[in-house]
């Protein structure tokens, strides 16, 4: 598999702080150490999103940074299964994430 770029963007956010991480939602923190556990395992999550339309949908994504955005939201850039291209999931919106233990090679 070839190497992909950074998401776009990427360069502008930065790591969150403790601080921001204590600013989101519990589910939200949750969903941050089920990610950061998938992103060390190299595990697809699935993670259950409403969308900015209000619509709620489950992904299945190749979860590999968490930083804030140029909007500063705190994000998680990811690839979804079988796709090409970068997404970036605003932890705030995220319901749930759970760790299907399939590995993946990544990418990046």
């Amino acid at each position: 598999m070839s190497r992909q770029a950074l998401p776009p963007g990427f360069e502008e956010g930065r790591e969150p702080t403790p601080e921001d991480l204590e600013s989101l939602p519990a589910i939200a923190l949750d969903a941050v150490h089920v990610l950061e556990s998938c992103m060390v395992e190299h595990h697809i999550a699935e993670v259950d999103y409403t969308e900015p339309d209000e619509r709620q949908e489950t992904i299945r994504v190749r979860p590999a940074f968490i930083r804030t955005s140029k909007a500063q939201n705190i994000v998680a850039w990811c690839y979804p299964e079988g796709a090409d291209h970068w997404i970036e999931l605003r932890l705030d919106r995220i319901r749930a994430v759970r760790d299907t233990e399939e590995v993946f090679q990544p990418s990046w």
